[in-house]
């Protein structure tokens, strides 16, 4: 039986422009990026969409530059090839 209570849709990510999207519930933004094949999801910790953009930027800049092919390394093997 179906009770007459409102129904609470769920918070949900809104596409809001390219890798960005807006949280339905309190309106953060957040970046989704897909890079070396994973998908990376970070809040950028505003609710202002020009803002928003320039964090993307940002957060794409620092994904540049770091080695995924490099995997999972102990410290270890690290600091082997560091010596090498």
């Amino acid at each position: 039986m179906k009770t007459n209570e409102p129904s609470v849709s769920k918070p949900r990510l809104e596409k809001v422009g390219e890798c960005l999207y807006r949280y339905s519930s309190n309106s953060d933004h957040y970046a989704l990026v897909k890079i070396a094949g994973k998908q990376k999801k970070n809040s950028l910790a505003t609710t202002d969409k020009a803002v928003a953009k320039r964090k993307l930027d940002d957060f794409k800049r620092r994904l540049g530059t770091v080695d995924f092919s490099v995997g999972k390394v102990t410290l270890r093997e690290f600091r082997d090839r560091y010596l090498t």
